[in-house]
């Protein structure tokens, strides 16, 4: 057994986190480069509602197919590896959309982003095993995950105003005869500060520290695991695992279906576009605050299962009320009460997988759950669509459709309920810790 002088834990991870928490931020914000002016970019480009839709959609639709190659390299090569990747696919396609006159460049450079992004998401509990130790594991994880909310953020606060601010118009004033550069100039800026973070990444993003952290897992991370399709089949092999690809799919499916409509569930209320972009930050900001205070207290007690039940019991009353109400007030608060608790369990979700399947195919794990969640995201999203279309024609409310979401998150309360909290230690030589059934 080894001694502790073994292990080692360092000042220097937090340098390592907020190295990665940049790369992660800006995938999420080049996912939703359009989302908050997608009117006026239909406009600009001349290209059709769902043209554009596709632009964000593709982000998604890739992460199914990539997923699992992003988590087997994370798992051979390592979590750098497999961020530089992201990282250089995020820097380098984003100057594809300078082109914004130009739709099938955009779609292209979108794509190459998107490919890129499952390499960055799945390294998450890669990197945080390799750096800190199983006491502070859903702490990092909370804190990681919260890149991705503050890239939400960004998108959101910052994209209206800088539109405005190189020129751009909305609403009346959009006239035929105006230009895409207000598109060109914000693809530009984004693109030169996802080449900086690149740099600073490619600087600070050590890979591993001189000495491991002490993990509880009897397998330590090692960049030259043996992945193969087989050990993903053990993986899939365990019941927790299978519960939280069923939860995962239903709670991320689900947020993404919301952050990508919000803006058409709230117009039916008389919510205009501005509003409705106050409402999603805050609710992604309430997210970021509960991935900070749910991970810490989950770390505290020892115990995963009860957040996550918390999570999904909450968010049910509060689908429906943001798809009942009329007041802005109200929509606010609930929206802000469900991004609290909703967001926050994603880490959790991702410690309890790590924990269940060990360090070694931590990669793997994280990315078959992430491929569920994206996976979700994409048929929820068209269901919700087809619901709205079914109930109330294109103009109608989104109000069936969040019922339909509420229903989901009763089913993953039933499912989750069924969880088992294992002993955090498992048998010696062993990475799984639930029997197959």
């Amino acid at each position: 057994m080894p001694s502790e002088e073994s292990y080692g834990v360092y000042g220097y991870r937090w340098v390592v986190l907020v190295s990665f928490m940049l790369i992660g931020a800006l995938t999420q914000l080049m996912w939703l480069a359009y989302a908050p002016i997608l009117k006026e970019t239909e406009f600009l480009m001349g290209a059709s509602e769902f043209k554009v839709t596709l632009l964000m959609l593709m982000f998604p639709l890739l992460y199914v197919p990539v997923s699992i190659p992003a988590g087997f390299i994370i798992d051979r090569k390592g979590w750098r590896f497999a961020v530089m990747i992201g990282a250089v696919c995020t820097a380098g396609f984003s100057f594809l959309r300078i082109f914004a006159d130009n739709y099938p460049l955009v779609l292209l450079g979108m794509l190459g982003i998107a490919i890129g992004q499952p390499f960055v998401l799945n390294s998450i509990t890669k990197m945080v095993t390799t750096w800190f130790p199983s006491k502070e594991s859903a702490t990092a994880t909370g804190i990681a995950t919260l890149s991705l909310f503050l890239g939400m953020i960004m998108a959101y606060g910052l994209l209206p105003p800088l539109y405005k601010a190189f020129g751009g118009v909305t609403g009346d004033a959009l006239q035929p005869g105006l230009t895409v550069a207000p598109l060109r100039s914000l693809a530009l800026l984004f693109s030169f500060v996802a080449l900086g973070g690149l740099l600073l990444f490619a600087l600070l993003g050590r890979a591993r520290p001189a000495k491991p952290p002490k993990r509880e897992e009897a397998e330590l991370v090692a960049d030259s695991a043996s992945i193969n399709w087989k050990s993903l089949r053990r993986v899939m092999g365990l019941k927790n695992f299978r519960i939280l690809c069923l939860v995962i799919f239903i709670g991320n499916g689900s947020f993404v279906g919301i952050l990508q409509l919000l803006e058409k569930i709230l117009s039916p209320k008389g919510i205009g576009t501005t509003t409705a972009g106050n409402i999603g930050t805050v609710m992604i900001v309430a997210g970021v605050v509960g991935c900070v205070i749910i991970p810490a207290l989950s770390d505290k007690t020892g115990r995963r299962k009860p957040f996550l039940i918390l999570a999904a019991v909450v968010t049910v009353p509060m689908l429906l009320l943001v798809g009942a109400l009329s007041s802005t007030a109200l929509i606010f608060a609930a929206s802000g009460v469900m991004g609290f608790f909703l967001f926050s369990a994603l880490p959790i979700m991702l410690t309890l997988a790590e924990e269940n399947t060990g360090a070694h195919l931590t990669g793997t794990a994280t990315a078959m759950l992430m491929l569920m969640g994206n996976f979700g995201g994409v048929v929820i999203t068209l269901l919700m669509e087809g619901i709205k279309g079914a109930t109330g024609g294109p103009s109608g409310s989104f109000t069936w459709a969040m019922v339909f979401i509420a229903a989901l998150f009763t089913v993953a309360v039933a499912v989750g309920l069924k969880l088992r909290e294992e002993p955090k230690q498992p048998p010696a030589g062993q990475s799984l810790t639930l029997a197959e059934d």
